[in-house]
């Protein structure tokens, strides 16, 4: 519940920063693809038009929203965010490839007592990884994670965001079987848990379709839906295959790794 009201409070801050924007170019923190979503619907249904979303290359989930006075072209203000959002590159020493998975970069980053809402996307390859951060906190970034015993033989740098080489989403094909294509139903057969469970899991608010809490047992899951479980990870809805011989409906779902 404290992280729906959050989110519900970040709104009147958001639409606060627009008025400012008025008058000159302003950005937020990073958000995260749910708040992307709220905010989107809310700034559209205020008609506001000159904003957009931008987290360093196309595919990105964690994005910051620039806002910017009526007049000025878009593509014009789309080139200050060279100066709003670098990355870090951090090339590791041959004896440490595939030695560091995402939460390590993460975990580092959060010992320095930075808020998450300060770093995007991180991208990791087994020789390196791109770290996409604001400005105003990249110089410190990298500063700390020289001194990290971890990274101390790694070439840690600041690129432009132009830089940073994009990783391909990778899934992990999954198939279940279900009575009903409730999102219930769903969440239980996902997690091999009991129905009971899964519906805790939604009255905890853990549970998001196309980034968007749900809070229904009983809403009905369609193809192309984004389901996000809190904890356990993101999918997609892929496609309903067919009843098998037992009547029960088979999903093709793509897991987010």
């Amino acid at each position: 519940m404290q992280k729906n009201q959050n989110n519900q409070m970040l709104i009147p801050k958001i639409l606060d920063k627009i008025r400012f924007s008025k008058n000159k170019i302003i950005n937020t923190e990073f958000l995260n693809e749910y708040q992307i979503n709220i905010i989107d619907k809310e700034l559209q249904k205020n008609k506001e038009k000159n904003y957009f979303f931008e987290g360093g290359y196309s595919d990105a989930e964690s994005k910051i929203l620039i806002a910017y006075p009526e007049g000025e072209e878009e593509g014009f203000i789309k080139q200050s965010i060279y100066s709003i959002i670098k990355a870090i590159k951090v090339e590791l020493p041959n004896e440490v490839h595939g030695k560091f998975e995402h939460r390590d970069y993460l975990g580092t980053l959060m010992s320095f007592g930075l808020s998450r809402d300060r770093i995007g996307d991180i991208i990791v390859y087994k020789e390196c990884a791109y770290i996409i951060v604001l400005e105003e906190n990249a110089e410190y970034i990298k500063n700390s994670l020289s001194f990290e015993k971890r990274f101390k033989k790694a070439n840690i740098s600041i690129i432009d965001i132009d830089e940073i080489k994009p990783k391909e989403k990778e899934f992990e094909n999954i198939k279940v079987s279900v009575n009903s294509t409730r999102l219930d139903s769903i969440i239980s057969e996902i997690l091999n848990t009991s129905r009971r469970l899964a519906q805790e899991l939604i009255d905890l608010e853990k549970v998001s379709i196309n980034y968007s809490v749900e809070t229904k047992y009983t809403k009905l899951i369609k193809e192309k839906d984004i389901l996000i479980i809190r904890g356990s990870g993101k999918y997609i809805i892929e496609e309903f295959i067919g009843k098998n011989k037992r009547d029960k409906e088979i999903i093709k779902i793509k897991k987010y790794k």
